[in-house]
């Protein structure tokens, strides 16, 4: 019979919602969100990267990618460029205090790793991601 405590996408999930809590509360003390801290990694590791490539690699929908670079725009950390290759195409890009508090923050997410890590070796971690790669296929490619 169906046991929900024991089902492993359940534990995951309760497992992914409470790390996420975790750095979340870690961050506001630093005044910024996990979501925002997220966008500022990825468009400090891809320069110029469009909206769209940002939702992809957030796994976020396109409207609220708008709403988030709206608040992040506001605040002065990035700034939106149009293509000039492709004028449908909007690219962000990080201010220099966009720039300043992604090195800033970056640490966090190290620290976040070495909090959620801790007790565990690295083939334990190795195994891990990949065991959750392939659960994130199989119900990917379900039909």
């Amino acid at each position: 019979m169906f046991d929900l405590d024991t089902c492993v996408a359940f534990i995951t999930n309760n497992a992914a919602k409470k790390l996420s809590e975790c750095f979340n509360e870690r961050l506001s003390k630093l005044g910024i969100t996990r979501v925002q801290w997220i966008a500022l990694y990825f468009m400090g590791k891809y320069e110029n990267i469009s909206q769209g490539e940002l939702g992809k690699k957030m796994d976020i929908k396109a409207s609220s990618v708008a709403r988030l670079i709206d608040r992040m725009e506001r605040d002065g950390y990035v700034i939106r460029k149009r293509d000039p290759k492709d004028r449908r195409m909007t690219n962000l890009i990080l201010t220099k205090d966009g720039k300043e508090l992604r090195l800033k923050l970056l640490p966090e997410g190290e620290k976040m790793r070495k909090l959620a890590s801790r007790g565990l070796t690295e083939e334990e971690i190795e195994t891990f991601k990949k065991v959750l790669k392939k659960m994130t296929k199989n119900v990917s490619n379900e039909e």
